[in-house]
C-alpha cells in the first residue's frame, strides 16, 4: 500500500503544477479542474471522503471547462448549479453508480476533445500531439473506471498502473501545451 500512496501523492503533486504551463491556452480550465481535484485528493486523509465522490464533481466541471463558458448566459448560475450537484449527488447515490457516471462523463470528455482535435486539424492542416496525449489520458481514465466497476481482480493494480501512467502524462503536460506541442503536417509537398 505504501507504493500506491507514493504514486498517488506523486500524481497529485505533478497535476497541481500543470496549470502554470497551460495558462492562456484552450485547456487551461481543464487542467485547473484537475489541479483542484488533486488538491482535494491530497487532503483526502483529512476530509475522509471517498475519492469517487470527488471525481463525480470533477467530471461535471471537466466537461464544462472544455467549452467557452463565457458565451453561456449567466454562466455563474450554471457553475453554481454544477457545484451544488457535485456536492449533493455523491451523498445520494452509491459508489458503483458514481463510477458508472464517471465512465459516461469521461466518454463525453473524450469525444469533446476528439472533436476539438479534428477541428484544429481541419483549420491548421496539422495533427497536434497535445490532443492525442489528452485523448490517450482520457482512454486510460475510462479504462481505469471500467476495471473498477467490473470488479476485476487486478483492478487495484491496474488503477495504480494507470496512476503511474498519469505521472508520465503529467510530466508531458508540464513541458508542453497546445501551442508548443509537436505538430504533424497533414499534407506533404511532392517535389520533382
Amino acid at each position: 500500500m505504501v507504493i500506491g500512496q507514493v504514486i498517488g501523492y506523486a500524481v497529485n503533486i505533478i497535476w497541481l503544477l500543470i496549470p502554470f504551463r497551460q495558462m492562456k491556452t484552450n485547456y487551461f480550465f481543464y487542467f485547473v479542474v484537475y489541479t483542484i481535484t488533486s488538491g482535494l485528493l491530497l487532503l483526502d486523509d483529512i476530509l475522509l471522503i471517498h475519492p469517487a465522490k470527488i471525481y463525480l464533481g470533477q467530471g461535471f466541471f471537466l466537461i464544462f471547462s472544455l467549452y467557452d463558458f463565457k458565451k453561456i448566459p449567466h454562466y455563474i448560475f450554471f457553475i453554481s448549479g454544477i457545484l451544488a450537484i457535485s456536492i449533493l449527488l455523491p451523498f445520494l447515490i452509491s459508489t458503483e453508480i458514481i463510477t458508472l457516471c464517471l465512465i459516461i462523463q469521461h466518454i463525453f470528455i473524450f469525444f469533446i476533445v476528439l472533436r476539438k482535435a479534428i477541428l484544429y486539424s481541419a483549420l491548421y492542416e496539422k495533427l497536434n500531439l497535445f490532443h492525442f496525449v489528452i485523448l490517450l489520458f482520457e482512454i486510460s481514465v475510462i479504462t481505469r473506471f471500467i476495471v473498477i466497476i467490473g470488479d476485476i481482480k487486478t483492478g487495484v493494480i491496474f488503477f495504480y498502473l494507470t496512476a503511474a501512467f498519469g505521472i508520465l502524462i503529467g510530466i508531458y503536460f508540464l513541458l508542453y501545451n497546445e501551442n508548443n506541442s509537436f505538430k504533424f503536417p497533414l499534407t506533404t509537398e511532392i517535389t520533382t
